[in-house]
């Protein structure tokens, strides 16, 4: 085979003070980047919002929140610091908000009449539960 370039050896060197630099601004940007819950913590969460709309539909309660229970818990979540905003949903490819407590795209919980804020910011004034 015949390449058009091919690398030279180099002898091994130190890292000069900008490669320095560059990897300790990678190492500080990782540790402030939220990571969103492993996998079946997400599958999890998700099963249990489920579970709680099928027993509410069951007993005859509301399933669906009411648009303007949905919309106040939107912007809550909107306001909320564990709101990654730049997550693109799947099942609808826009850019959708996510919670990195519970891994939701919140846009679509908030929607859920027996859903629940992960860390508690949602007021319980929908009575649907």
């Amino acid at each position: 085979m015949n390449f058009k370039f091919k690398p030279k050896v180099k002898k091994d060197r130190e890292a000069t003070q900008k490669e320095l630099n560059r990897i300790k601004e990678t190492e500080e940007m990782l540790e402030k980047e939220h990571q969103l819950p492993p996998a079946f913590q997400i599958v999890r969460n998700i099963a249990t919002d489920h579970w709680k709309s099928l027993k509410a539909w069951l007993k005859g309660s509301q399933v669906i929140a009411p648009q303007e229970i949905a919309q106040k818990r939107w912007e809550i979540c909107k306001q909320c610091p564990k709101l990654l905003y730049d997550e693109t949903n799947p099942d609808t490819g826009k850019k959708d908000g996510r919670c990195i407590e519970c891994g939701c795209f919140m846009n679509v919980k908030v929607h859920y009449a027996v859903a629940e804020c992960p860390i508690g910011n949602w007021p319980h004034s929908c009575k649907c539960n």
